[in-house]
């Protein structure tokens, strides 16, 4: 059959297509392609840059684990915690988040161990009368280095300030604990809830809830820090930090229902709630939601027993606390 006078078409191949030539001396040859649609090139530029982003994924894996190697070695040796804050302030970014929260977990232990002796060298008269001489209510190391002259003293408080710690005060003695305000900074780098445990342990380091047998705090904040670590228990029940915020809770509990020697929940004498008592419970009750919480129902139900005893420690507002909230 004829067509017109139009031309056959010819049909290239690809081994055709790969001899082809132009006069001009430029060869031009056409690529294998895989069943993917990737050409050979592009496929094999492909696997270049994979093997590219793999060895610099372990490279920064080998440096991370440096990084770690160096941190815990500096973490075993007496008297570096100075360096080792130092150290995880420098490279807590160069590391996983894995890591970076065992790191700073691996020091909180560290400065935890470290207080007794800490408290030991605070112990003795000469550092207690230096700092006595000075000492204005609310100061912190940097203010009592600021007014002392006594250079033992300022070394002291040097080292304590960078190994962690901060200054307290209570029955007339001045004592080194742990400062979580500087473990809260990490929270950016470490996993949720150990970000939530620094955040909880850091409002109770800046301010304690109780002193010389006294609570410290309205009665609102401590339901509300009683609320906080309650959550933190639910959210994160099987968490490194789950056991001590339950521990914290539970003490909670109890100042929340009893009180402490020197604010007894009930007048020692007329039985009756503290009036500040009974106002920051019942607030909070109006401004929460008790059913979403449990220690909430439960500070519902003692109010409920409270208003029907006339707001009087009585044998059943006894009774209800040795049930519901016992003293171990």
């Amino acid at each position: 059959m004829k067509h017109n006078g139009s031309k056959k078409m010819k049909i290239w191949t690809a081994a055709s297509l790969a001899a082809l030539t132009l006069t001009a001396g430029t060869v031009y040859t056409v690529s294998a392609v895989r069943a993917d649609g990737l050409s050979a090139a592009a496929a094999g530029s492909a696997a270049v840059h994979a093997s590219a982003a793999a060895q610099t994924a372990a490279a920064s894996s080998t440096a991370a684990d440096k990084i770690v190697d160096q941190y815990n070695a500096l973490l075993k040796k007496r008297g570096q915690l100075p360096q080792a804050f130092a150290f995880l302030n420098k490279h807590i970014g160069d590391v996983s988040k894995r890591q970076a929260t065992l790191m700073t977990l691996h020091l909180e232990n560290a400065v935890k161990k470290a207080l007794p002796a800490m408290e030991a060298r605070f112990n003795s008269t000469s550092v207690q009368t230096a700092i006595f001489k000075v000492y204005r209510f609310g100061d912190d190391f940097a203010d009592v280095i600021k007014r002392t002259k006594d250079r033992k003293l300022i070394a002291l408080l040097k080292e304590a300030d960078a190994s962690g710690y901060k200054l307290e005060t209570a029955e007339g003695m001045f004592f080194p604990i742990v400062d979580y305000t500087k473990f809260r900074k990490y929270g950016a780098y470490v996993n949720p809830d150990i970000k939530a445990y620094f955040d909880i342990m850091a409002v109770e380091s800046e301010k304690a809830v109780a002193k010389d047998a006294a609570l410290t705090i309205g009665y609102q904040e401590l339901v509300n820090r009683t609320l906080s670590m309650e959550q933190f228990v639910a959210k994160y029940p099987y968490s490194n930090r789950a056991a001590q915020v339950k521990t914290l809770f539970d003490r909670y509990k109890l100042f929340t229902f009893y009180g402490l020697s020197n604010t007894p929940l009930f007048d020692y004498n007329t039985k009756t709630i503290m009036p500040n008592a009974k106002k920051g419970y019942t607030l909070v009750l109006q401004y929460n939601k008790p059913s979403s919480s449990e220690y909430l129902t439960l500070l519902q139900k003692f109010m409920k027993l409270l208003k029907d005893e006339n707001y009087k420690l009585t044998a059943k507002v006894e009774a209800f606390r040795s049930a519901n909230i016992p003293i171990e």
